[in-house]
């Protein structure tokens, strides 16, 4: 995953006299450093042939002439194999005069990566013996991930849900539901909890952001129990609802509540997509926990 560059994680330990007024600018003036500018790094892997992923090296010096640095595989940390799985499209790495970071690209091939494979590339900068810190690694560990596309319609038809609440408060619950597409991106499930309340939820698509495969749902009723009236559910800040695009699945964690009044909790709730024929066979031996 591309992160922000940080320039200067390395500097906390450099400066010193940081105790000037707050209009002035403290500037670091110490021996230059080389080094990655983070040592672990998420790559997503995707169907777009010409996504490419750039790491970055950072200096705390700029310099007035361009600087040449490169990279190589470390076979001892790396599980990846080069030309199959990955590609460096260019092993130097150029720091321009005046500038602090250059860096080297990647290209991962979507084909020849498993959802479940765990595998990563470890590169090693060449070339800055001399400039690096010395409690810090001169290597970059880079995971691979496999990122398949998000399609609507791999949520569509026949689900089995699984869930307790409020079905039973000690005992797993498993039956079938039924989803339709209102858009690309939305999804109404019809009817969970009751006969009369759909949920409508709406998947991150995941164009700009290959890892985000989060869902929202907004807040919205659920359902109507015969002591406590209506009661809503709404997915939770900080505490992500996601669907699984290779295992056709989604899980749901909600908070439970009676609007104005107080929150029965946060509930698992787990859907995964059935085959006609399994949803067929089912249907005729399990009876809806209505």
């Amino acid at each position: 995953m591309k992160k922000t560059i940080i320039y200067m994680s390395m500097l906390a330990m450099m400066l010193i006299g940081m105790t000037a007024c707050e209009s002035e600018k403290v500037y670091y003036e110490g021996p230059n450093y080389v080094q990655f500018s983070d040592s672990l790094l998420d790559m997503p892997v995707t169907t777009n042939e010409g996504r490419l992923f750039d790491i970055y090296v950072a200096t705390t010096q700029s310099s007035e002439t361009d600087r040449y640095y490169a990279v190589d595989v470390d076979l001892k940390r790396t599980n990846a194999i080069e030309g199959y799985h990955f590609d460096i499209v260019s092993r130097n790495v150029l720091i321009k005069a005046g500038e602090r970071t250059g860096k080297v690209t990647l290209k991962g091939y979507y084909d020849h990566i498993q959802p479940t494979d765990s595998i990563a590339v470890t590169l090693q900068l060449l070339g800055a013996e001399n400039e690096q810190f010395a409690i810090y690694n001169n290597w970059v560990n880079v995971r691979l991930h496999k990122c398949m596309p998000f399609n609507i319609d791999d949520y569509v038809g026949d689900m089995r849900m699984t869930c307790t609440f409020p079905f039973s408060t000690s005992q797993v619950t498993s039956f079938l539901i039924e989803t339709e597409k209102k858009n690309d991106s939305t999804l109404i499930v019809k009817a969970p909890f009751d006969e009369t309340h759909d949920l409508t939820l709406k998947f991150h698509t995941a164009k700009d952001n290959p890892f985000d495969t989060t869902i929202d749902l907004v807040e919205q009723i659920a359902f109507t129990d015969s002591y406590y009236g209506e009661v809503a559910m709404s997915t939770i800040d900080g505490v992500d609802s996601y669907y699984l695009p290779a295992d056709r699945a989604f899980v749901l964690i909600l908070n439970v509540f009676i609007p104005k009044l107080g929150a029965f909790g946060n509930y698992y709730y787990i859907f995964e997509w059935v085959t006609p024929e399994q949803a067929e066979a089912e249907k005729n031996g399990i009876s809806n926990p209505y």
